[in-house]
């Protein structure tokens, strides 16, 4: 089993009038219980690994006080997973989200009482107790537990009397549950409108936010691990870049085009196309470009893909090509790929696939490029396939209507990379 981390949590509602705080004494920053000493769970490298036994208090901030109130105090039940998320309404609603292999999201109310627990099913085929169950369409089971929250986006609201909470994944999907009357609600049931206006509300200020300290952003994700006050914000700037694109807010546009300046590598990984170079996938301008298409408009062309090999044949590639689409009448099907690269600049979106051959696996590599035509989008579409004793070389050349203009799955792409 892959080692899970699980540190402490520390939420402030919007207003600043409550604060979630979940602490371990398997991170010595908490006592048992019990009453005894912490003492930290530690590898042999020295980090602490599968804390457990959080105390969970809610703290007001008080007026004119020194120290906050304590609201109300929660230890982790028996047979209770560990945190990895914890959330909390101006209204002193909160919710914790636990990770590993049969997670659960648990909603608490103001006095403190466990109201809804909403079981994510993992390796059980059945929920235990009095759990209901709500299954993502598309989560991820790993030796490091069962991942369905990535660039997702949760949030409280009010709406005829009633207390929401809501966890819209990134494909779309949301977990909907109704906090007064302790149901968890169909998602065709819910008030729609009112979530699509608050998501939309709260992207846009989140993104205003988070563009005028892009600096602090940067640095923050150079070193994650760092303690910086703009931890909870920054990381969940890529779901607000998706969501304005899936909201189409164009009042957004200007604020993505200053994030697709930010340069920051993230991931790398090998190329078929390109053999002995290494792909370097940038943290958000793909989503931020993809974004931009979606509200209609072409960006700047800066380098979301770079591949690096030992001539640093990435130095030479250009950006911001005005003319891509003329520019790709010159490409023929025996072109090697830095030929490809110092024709037509890095691609839009790079993805691989893998097909079964005499008993092989063999591996295909599409790069595509976008065009914006009479106002319409094209894509253009390269298909590198993997041949026995001989270098990769195009395959299949064809321009397209934009595919991701129907489908989600450049988009999902990018995310489940995040």
């Amino acid at each position: 089993m892959t080692t899970l981390f699980h540190a402490d949590l520390r939420e402030t509602s919007p207003d600043g009038r409550f604060v979630l705080t979940a602490r371990s004494p398997d991170n010595a920053t908490n006592s048992h219980e019990n009453g005894l000493t912490p003492s930290a769970k530690k590898l042999p490298f020295g980090r602490p690994a599968f804390q457990g036994s959080f105390h969970y208090r809610l703290l007001e901030q008080v007026p004119e006080s020194v120290e906050p109130r304590v609201f109300w105090e929660r230890w982790q039940k028996d047979g209770e997973l560990s945190p990895h998320e914890v959330l909390v309404s101006d209204g002193g609603w909160s919710v914790i989200r636990t990770h590993g292999f049969d997670p659960e999201v648990v909603a608490v109310s103001p006095s403190g009482q466990d109201v809804l627990r909403v079981w994510i099913p993992g390796l059980k085929q059945e929920a235990e107790g009095d759990c209901l169950i709500w299954r993502p369409l598309h989560a991820m089971w790993t030796t490091a537990g069962v991942f369905w929250s990535g660039a997702s986006w949760p949030y409280f609201f009010h709406d005829g009397g009633t207390d929401f909470f809501v966890w819209r994944t990134h494909w779309g999907q949301r977990l909907v549950l109704d906090l007064t009357h302790a149901a968890l609600v169909p998602e065709q049931e819910s008030p729609v409108d009112v979530m699509d206006a608050t998501e939309q509300r709260e992207v846009s200020v989140l993104l205003s936010e988070l563009t005028e300290q892009l600096e602090e952003v940067r640095a923050f994700f150079t070193d994650p691990d760092a303690p910086r006050p703009i931890r909870p914000k920054a990381l969940r700037a890529l779901a607000a870049i998706h969501l304005a694109g899936v909201h189409r807010l164009q009042a957004c546009l200007p604020l993505l085009q200053e994030w697709e300046s930010v340069d920051l590598p993230w991931s790398t990984g090998s190329s078929l196309a390109f053999p002995g170079a290494s792909l370097e996938a940038q943290r958000f301008r793909p989503l931020v470009q993809h974004t931009m298409r979606l509200l209609g408009t072409k960006p700047r062309g800066l380098a979301p893909y770079r591949f690096i090999d030992h001539h640093e044949t990435w130095r030479s590639v250009p950006e911001c090509l005005p003319d891509r689409r003329e520019r790709a009448r010159a490409l023929k099907q025996n072109m090697r790929a830095r030929d490809v690269l110092l024709q037509m600049g890095n691609p839009d979106s790079v993805g691989k696939e893998s097909r079964r051959v005499d008993g092989d696996t063999l591996w295909t590599e599409t790069w595509e490029y976008d065009f914006l035509v009479e106002g319409q989008w094209k894509t253009l579409r390269l298909v590198w396939a993997e041949k026995r004793r001989s270098r990769s070389r195009i395959t299949h050349m064809e321009e397209v209507p934009a595919p991701w203009l129907q489908s989600d799955a450049r988009v999902r792409e990018f995310l489940d990379l995040s």
